[in-house]
C-alpha cells in the first residue's frame, strides 16, 4: 500500500476545488517594487524544507525506537521460559511467551514500514523539491541581475539623452544681436548636439527595448517560479499530511494488534483452573498418604522405649546388684541388667539374681572408702566373682536371713583392679545411662569382667 492509497484524499496540486486556492495565487501575489517577491518565496520554501526535515527526523527516531522495542521484546520472549509450571497456568504462560514474540515481531515490522513507506519517500521529496527550488531560484536571480544591470545602463543613456536634448533646446533659443560668426558657431554646435541627442535617443530606445525583453523573460520565469513554488508547497503539504495520516494508521494498527494479543492472553487466563492444576500435580508427584512415625528411643539393654533419668549435679545414681553366692569366681553372674520400676523411679538399677531369687533385695548401703581396696581387689582371689563374693559377704544383711545384697558405684573402681584384656573401640557411642561409658572410635578400653551368659557384655 503506497502513501497516496492509504492517506486521506486531498485536492491535486493547483486545484480550486472545495475552497482550495487558485493555481495562480502565488503568481499574482509576489510582485511589487524592489523585486522582494522572490526572497519571500524562497524563505517560505526553505522553511518548508526545514519542517519536512523535522518530520523525517521524527520518523527516523520513531523507527529506531520501535526497532529497539521489538528486539527487546523478542529477547524477553526467549528469556521467559516458565517450564517448571504445570497444567492450565502453564498453557497461559506459554501463550504469554508466544504473544511477547509476536508483539516484538510486529514492532520490528512497524519500524520497517515507517522507514519504507514514510521516511524514505519523504527524503526523496525533500531532495527533489530542493533541486527544483534551487533551479528556479538561480534562473530568476540571473534575470534580476540582468534586469538591474540593464536598468542602470538605460538610466545612464537616458541621462545623456536628456542632457543632449536640453543642450539642443538651449542652443535653439535665438538671441538678438548675436554676431554672424558667433551665430554660425552656435548653429554648428546645435546641429552636432541634435545629432548626439538623436543618437542618445536611439540608444535610449534600444536600451529600453532591451530592458523590456529582459523584464519580459524575468516576468515569465518568475511567474513560472511562483507557480512551481506553489505546486511544491502543495505537494509538500499533502505529502506530510498523508504521511502523518499513515503514521497514525500504522500506530492504530499496532495498538489493535496489541489489544488482540492481550485478549488472547485474557482468554487463556479465563481457562485456568486451580483445581485441575492441583489434581495434575498430585497425580504426577504424590508420594503417599501415610504419615511416617518419628524415630523412637530403644534402650540397648531392655529393648523397650523406657528412658532412664540422667543424673543431676551433686547427686550419685546407684546401681544395685545382687550376685549369686555360688556363681563362678571368673565371671559375672547370669542375667542382664534390669530396671527397678517398683519404687516409682526411672533411674536404672542393674540386678543379678542369686539362686534364691525371692531373697533378692535392693539396698542403699555403700561401703566406706577404707573398705574399697579389700572389697574390689585382693591378693587371694582373681578379678571375677572372688572379689565380688567378698562384696556380697561384706554387704550381707543379717536381719534378712542371710540374703546378700549390696549397692556399689560403677565409677569408683580402684587402679589396682586386675585387667583381663584390652579391646579397641570400632564405633563411637554416647552413654545413655549412668553406668555406661561414652567411648570414641579407636580408643583402647581395659576389660575387668565378663558375662558368661552369652550376651557378650563386658565391664571395662
Amino acid at each position: 500500500m503506497t502513501m497516496s492509497e492509504s492517506a486521506h484524499p486531498g485536492p491535486p496540486p493547483g486545484a480550486n476545488e472545495n475552497g482550495g486556492p487558485p493555481k495562480t495565487l502565488f503568481a499574482t501575489s509576489f510582485w511589487g517594487e524592489n523585486d522582494k517577491g522572490l526572497d519571500a518565496l524562497m524563505a517560505r520554501m526553505r522553511a518548508g524544507k526545514h519542517v519536512a526535515e523535522e518530520v523525517h527526523q521524527m520518523l527516523k527516531e520513531r523507527a529506531l525506537i520501535e526497532e529497539d522495542y521489538g528486539k527487546r521484546l523478542k529477547k524477553l520472549s526467549k528469556a521467559f521460559n516458565p517450564k517448571e509450571e504445570i497444567g492450565t497456568l502453564r498453557d497461559s504462560l506459554d501463550i504469554l511467551r508466544a504473544e511477547l514474540d509476536k508483539t516484538g515481531q510486529a514492532r520490528l515490522d512497524l519500524a520497517n514500514e515507517i522507514r519504507a513507506k514514510l521516511e524514505k519517500p519523504l527524503v526523496e521529496l525533500i531532495a527533489t523539491q530542493a533541486a527544483v527550488r534551487k533551479s528556479h531560484n538561480a534562473t530568476v536571480r540571473d534575470h534580476l541581475k540582468n534586469k538591474a544591470a540593464q536598468a542602470a545602463a538605460v538610466s545612464k543613456i537616458k541621462e545623456r539623452y536628456e542632457s543632449k536634448c536640453a543642450e539642443a533646446n538651449q542652443l535653439m533659443q535665438a538671441r538678438p544681436g548675436v554676431h554672424p560668426k558667433e551665430a554660425e558657431k552656435i548653429k554648428a554646435k546645435l546641429e552636432k548636439t541634435q545629432t548626439q541627442a538623436k543618437n542618445a535617443d536611439q540608444e535610449y530606445v534600444a536600451g529600453v527595448d532591451r530592458l523590456g525583453e529582459i523584464h519580459k523573460r524575468w516576468e515569465q520565469d518568475f511567474r513560472t517560479c511562483c507557480m512551481e513554488c506553489q505546486r511544491l508547497e502543495e505537494d509538500r503539504f499533502h505529502f506530510l499530511r498523508a504521511g502523518i495520516w499513515n503514521y497514525a494508521n500504522f500506530l492504530a494498527g499496532i495498538c489493535i494488534a496489541d489489544d488482540e494479543s492481550c485478549e488472547r492472553i485474557r482468554t487463556s487466563l479465563e481457562a485456568c483452573d486451580f483445581g485441575t492444576d492441583v489434581k495434575q500435580f498430585v497425580t504426577q508427584s504424590a508420594t503417599g498418604s501415610e504419615i511416617p512415625e518419628p524415630l523412637q528411643y530403644i534402650n540397648f539393654y531392655t529393648g523397650t522405649k523406657e528412658r532412664p533419668t540422667s543424673s543431676t549435679p551433686g547427686s550419685r545414681n546407684s546401681i544395685t546388684e545382687s550376685f549369686d553366692r555360688s556363681s563362678s569366681a571368673t565371671s559375672l553372674p547370669k542375667g542382664g541388667p534390669t530396671y527397678n520400676t517398683d519404687t516409682g523411679s526411672t533411674a536404672p538399677t542393674a540386678a543379678y539374681n542369686s539362686p534364691d531369687a525371692d531373697d533378692v533385695r535392693q539396698s542403699s548401703y555403700s561401703p566406706e572408702p577404707a573398705q574399697r581396696e579389700s572389697l574390689y581387689g585382693g591378693s587371694d582371689g582373681g578379678p571375677g566373682m572372688t572379689t565380688l563374693s567378698r562384696l556380697a559377704a561384706a554387704y550381707a544383711d543379717p536381719d534378712d536371713g542371710g540374703a546378700e545384697t549390696f549397692t556399689y558405684d560403677p565409677y569408683d573402681v580402684p587402679e589396682s583392679m586386675p585387667v583381663l584384656f584390652s579391646v579397641r573401640v570400632l564405633y563411637d557411642y554416647a552413654a545413655q545411662a549412668h553406668e555406661e561409658l561414652s567411648i570414641a572410635k579407636g580408643q583402647i578400653v581395659p576389660v575387668i569382667a565378663t558375662h558368661d551368659d552369652g550376651t557378650g557384655f563386658k565391664l571395662g
